[in-house]
């Protein structure tokens, strides 16, 4: 019955979806036909109302970025154009806009090198991404409880069963340890890119609280922490402070 009433929704659902993407594929095109003649709202309205739809693509976040370069939105568009990036490192297209909207950016800062444990981390996410680290170190546990059982229960016990036990709960323990620190203090904080004019970092989440530095419309920066209203930052050079979550726009 069950299993009769998974295949009942699904025959529901699936031509509403297919449906919804034809529709979206259809606001994409006129999203595209009005960037081309320069109607620049119009097409950020269709492109707008694909992107709520849940289609994501990279030609769809390059024609967002294109419609806000002309309207002068430079954070908004070197916002979408680092999207367009991460679905599509190699476009040239993408990598050519890029630089000249980084060309606009007012921020000249120099940048921090990353320290060497955050580098290494980086590489063993990259080499061993957290959730296989931590399935395999789950099953490396259970490998261990039953090596463990084996030699309590039916006194199976031995060089090669004492070395397989130890590696089990060694292994299986750096890899949980790897999943739980790079879940909890990820190796890439969450970046985004500043939308207004100029924003003033300050000490304290607060308007009143001492400022820090100012910084400009379409620097990409770090977001170390955050509140309900308000976001703590780092610019590439190592500054910290808090600015208004809504002045930023995330990657």
């Amino acid at each position: 019955m069950i299993r009769f009433l998974a295949i009942a929704v699904l025959l529901t659902f699936a031509p509403m979806a297919r449906a919804q993407d034809a529709a979206s594929v259809r606001t994409f095109d006129e999203g595209t036909a009005a960037l081309i003649d320069g109607r620049f709202h119009d097409a950020l309205r269709a492109f707008e109302t694909v992107e709520m739809n849940g289609w994501e693509s990279d030609g769809l976040f390059y024609n967002m970025a294109l419609a806000h370069y002309r309207l002068d939105h430079l954070g908004q568009a070197v916002r979408y154009l680092e999207k367009a990036r991460a679905l599509n490192e190699s476009d040239p297209r993408i990598l050519h806009s890029l630089t000249i909207a980084n060309q606009r950016q007012a921020d000249r800062f120099s940048t921090l090198p990353d320290p060497f444990w955050q580098s290494a981390q980086a590489w063993l996410v990259e080499w061993i991404p957290v959730r296989m680290a931590f399935l395999v170190g789950v099953l490396c546990w259970f490998g261990f409880v039953g090596t463990w059982l084996a030699r309590t229960v039916a006194n199976m016990d031995g060089e090669w069963w004492r070395r397989g036990r130890n590696t089990a709960f060694a292994v299986g323990l750096i890899l949980i340890v790897h999943a739980l620190a790079s879940s909890f203090w990820p190796p890439h904080p969450d970046r985004s890119v500043v939308l207004s004019d100029t924003l003033v970092l300050r000490e304290q989440a607060s308007p009143d609280a001492t400022e820090v530095v100012e910084v400009h419309e379409g620097l990409i920066v770090e977001v170390r922490a955050s509140s309900p209203d308000w976001d703590l930052i780092e610019i590439p050079n190592g500054t910290r402070g808090w600015v208004p979550a809504s002045s930023l726009g995330d990657i």
